[in-house]
């Protein structure tokens, strides 16, 4: 991770999930077969002791996390709003949220995310307000008190509503979402939620021009904390290779390449298997 301050990530088993604003506590699964999957989820919250920081800031865009001990490994808890500043040796108090869906050809995931963390210049974080922003990253409109917030909590709102066959809703969240793009800054997951939302929504109706377009416009993105370490959302890309779009897909590769600078050998991977006729498992790049 450039200009990363921590130590390399392989220098202990590393359980490295990120539960940042692009990744859901709710998240079903887009393209024929997954559409009606229930999702089971359940939360309960841990303590640990922080042994590694984990820092990084790139074009103004922030990513803070910090490594744990649980269960004879390193996980990876997410600061997901990049507000505190804890050094090695704190105590924290962090969400484990579990999430599977009930089919067999489902995926199941485990998130990590920071709750009571205050900076160690400001004790102004309270264990609510970090409750309030979970909320915002899981996409509870309530939960925003201005209209940034609201800007964040929409993208993930609207994968919510279509996870959950809200078609409409869907689609209204993310045209409010795709109108303020370039009006607040760190906008990168906002152009690829905004854009995979609307692919899905024409896809399923049999529009694939625009769901391929729709496609294209999502790599547009420029990135973000989250982006840039664990890669975009393959939802879309997989549904259209269901639907034989092997060179969109291909395309949409490499222009993620410009941001998932750490992706390049799966990105490597995946464009020789859908070259070769092989639809790629995109394993958690499904969940992001």
């Amino acid at each position: 991770m450039q200009g990363a301050s921590a130590r390399p990530f392989g220098r202990k088993p590393v359980t490295a999930i990120l539960a940042g604003l692009n990744i859901m506590a709710l998240l079903l699964f887009a393209g024929e077969g997954f559409a009606a999957s229930k999702v089971i989820s359940s939360s309960k919250i841990e303590e640990g002791t922080i042994s590694q920081v984990f820092t990084t800031t790139e074009d103004g865009h922030k990513f803070i996390a910090y490594g744990v001990e649980r269960n004879g490994t390193t996980v990876i808890v997410s600061d997901i709003l990049c507000r505190s500043d804890l050094p090695v040796g704190a105590k924290i108090k962090y969400s484990v949220h579990k999430s599977k869906t009930e089919d067999a050809g489902g995926f199941s995931k485990i998130s990590f995310s920071l709750i009571g963390g205050v900076s160690r210049s400001s004790d102004s974080r309270t264990v609510a307000e970090q409750d309030r922003g979970m909320r915002i990253a899981r996409g509870d409109l309530t939960a925003a008190r201005n209209d940034q917030e609201r800007f964040f909590a929409l993208g993930p709102a609207a994968k919510k509503a279509l996870d959950a066959g809200k078609t409409e809703e869907a689609r209204k969240l993310a045209i409010e979402l795709e109108k303020l793009i370039g009006v607040y800054p760190n906008d990168g997951n906002a152009i690829q939620n905004a854009n995979q939302v609307l692919g899905r929504i024409a896809l399923a109706a049999g529009d694939i021009e625009e769901a391929e377009r729709r496609l294209i416009a999502s790599a547009e993105s420029k990135g973000s904390p989250q982006m840039d370490t664990f890669g975009p959302n393959m939802q879309l890309a997989k549904g259209l290779l269901e639907k034989g779009g092997r060179e969109v897909v291909i395309e949409y590769f490499k222009r993620c390449r410009k941001f998932w600078k750490m992706g390049q050998e799966k990105l490597d991977r995946w464009t020789k298997e859908v070259e070769s006729g092989i639809d790629p498992d995109f394993g958690a790049n499904l969940l992001f």
